[in-house]
């Protein structure tokens, strides 16, 4: 079987937007693209139980994911801000 060409995904992409709505349409590409983001992390991290990377490392990394700006911080102010952004979640 072939794989669909251009035409037919721009017809399945047009009947989905006639369907579910321009609002649906953009919260599910959203959506694609934070689970892409996601897995294309994981993709590129290191392998679990490698020492390489230390526990500071990590804790910065990690304050950087939520999208906390980590300069200046000392381990303990990232930790802080680390638990006020979970919690406010």
């Amino acid at each position: 079987m072939n794989s669909p060409g251009l035409l037919e995904l721009v017809v399945i992409l047009f009947l989905a937007w006639a369907f579910l709505g321009p609002q649906k349409m953009m919260e599910g590409a959203r959506s694609l693209g934070k689970a892409y983001r996601e897995f294309r992390g994981y993709a590129t991290s290191t392998p679990l139980g490698s020492d390489d990377v230390t526990e500071k490392e990590k804790v910065r990394s990690s304050a950087e994911k939520l999208g906390i700006d980590t300069a200046g911080m000392n381990q303990n102010e990232i930790k802080t801000a680390m638990l006020e952004r979970l919690s406010d979640e």
